[in-house]
């Protein structure tokens, strides 16, 4: 029995996902530190979105078996 493999476009939008978040939240981090708290608080902000993608994406290549 072969196992199913994730589609490409789901390793990508993974890939861009961990990106976007990960830029978001060490900006936010960064701009914090620096007493920037209004940029800081819509960089963190800024990450959210990819998060909701990320969990967008697994929903929908997710296998229906259960």
């Amino acid at each position: 029995m072969q196992e199913e493999r994730a589609p490409p476009l789901l390793a990508v939008a993974r890939i861009v996902c961990v990106l976007g978040m990960s830029i978001g939240i060490s900006l936010g981090i960064f701009l914090a530190l620096g007493g920037w708290f209004l940029p800081a608080l819509i960089a963190l902000v800024a990450a959210a979105p990819f998060f909701a993608l990320m969990r967008f994406m697994e929903k929908r290549f997710a296998p229906h078996d259960y």
